[in-house]
């Protein structure tokens, strides 16, 4: 369809002049007069058309329709900025066709873009390149031809029927640009974790206790004492059991019990990250040299742990950061028994500390009950 009609033609002007003349960075879709393009595509794409646009046209717009030509000069190679320009020209016509109509396919003209951006619209949705492609957004209706609903967030497992699991954002837009171009997608990560997370709410507490394909211990911060293979692949290093929970949605997570951390992880948005514990080793080393050069006390502050010396040495307070070291809760009263595998009874305050001084290994606290 085209017009020669100076009014439209006027309106997308002075929008094109005002919208080169904004600083900042360029929109994804702008209003042009009563339409609204978007530049995810070449030739941009018709997101938006007012009544009053379609009027003046002999067939009715319809959203998904290319912008092909501006007084005769093709759009098709022209970046956002060019588009505008040629609307600043002095003539009277555009031309929007359908996909159908003018052959572009508009996977196939993505093909020709020089660049490569972490993400690109793809028919209805929008696909960040990560493997497998992820679905970022989609345009109102996406969903429709689609038994199984697609949410924001879910990974594209196929196109057409043939896995894109490893593939590229070439191969990607090669296959949709040879068929229909259908879908398949598959909960993500994200996904099944929110949904983990939001039953956990409703279950009893356990120590440590599955998250979808992570097991916490629910120390502050939590620690991650198990996971699924799954889980590895979406962080950058490698986790270890022992590492904690070191943020949710770039929030730093130094505090809160089980029931803040699992509403947190049912509805996260931008990812989360862990880090490797503090090393208990160290700070228990350094406090036992410090402690050697005091007089005999009674008590004795040894990083994270504080200790009564009686036979063996009675745990008066541990800090929530040391619990993740402990394949137990320790309680105040609690009994250290051995380090480093060495039996703690019957030796002084003075050969422990030499002990602990050395300390690399681990220690074997038990009930006060059982040790007394």
């Amino acid at each position: 369809v085209e017009i020669r009609r100076p009014g439209l033609r006027g309106q997308m002007r002075a929008a094109a002049g005002q919208l080169l003349a904004e600083p900042g960075p360029a929109a994804q879709a702008d209003w042009l007069g009563p339409v609204k393009l978007g530049w995810h595509t070449h030739p941009p794409r018709l997101m938006h058309a007012k009544p009053e646009a379609s009027q003046q046209f002999s067939d009715p717009l319809a959203e998904g329709d290319h912008l092909m030509e501006v007084d005769g000069e093709l759009t098709q190679g022209r970046d956002r900025r060019g588009v505008l320009k040629l609307l600043l020209g002095p003539g009277d016509s555009v031309m929007f066709c359908t996909p159908q109509e003018d052959g572009i396919n508009p996977a196939t003209e993505m093909l020709c873009r020089a660049d490569k951006p972490e993400s690109d619209w793809v028919g209805r949705f929008r696909l960040l390149w990560s493997k497998p492609p992820t679905v970022l957004e989609m345009e109102a209706g996406g969903m429709d031809g689609y038994e199984q609903p697609v949410a924001v967030g879910d990974m594209v497992v196929a196109v057409d029927g043939v896995s894109v699991t490893a593939s590229g954002r070439e191969e990607v837009f090669k296959l949709t640009s040879l068929g229909p171009g259908k879908l398949s997608t598959e909960a993500s990560f994200k996904s099944k974790l929110h949904a983990a997370a939001a039953l956990a709410l409703e279950a009893p507490r356990s120590d440590p206790e599955w998250v979808g394909p992570f097991q916490f211990r629910w120390t502050v911060p939590p620690t991650l004492s198990g996971m699924q293979p799954e889980a590895e692949s979406h962080f950058k290093e490698r986790l270890q059991p022992g590492d904690v929970l070191q943020s949710v949605d770039d929030r730093p997570w130094r505090k809160g019990d089980r029931d803040e951390v699992l509403c947190s992880l049912a509805d996260y948005g931008c990812g989360l990250s862990f880090a490797p514990a503090v090393s208990l080793d160290n700070e228990v080393r350094i406090a036992a040299r410090a402690a050697l050069d005091r007089p005999d006390v009674q008590r004795d502050q040894l990083g994270p742990i504080t200790v009564q010396w009686t036979d063996p040495p009675t745990v008066l307070w541990m800090a929530e950061s040391a619990q993740r070291h402990f394949d137990r809760r320790v309680a105040n009263g609690d009994r250290l028994v051995s380090a480093n595998g060495q039996k703690l009874r019957s030796l002084s305050r003075r050969q422990i500390l030499e002990l602990l001084a050395k300390f690399r290994g681990k220690m074997e606290v038990v009930p006060g009950d059982c040790g007394g």
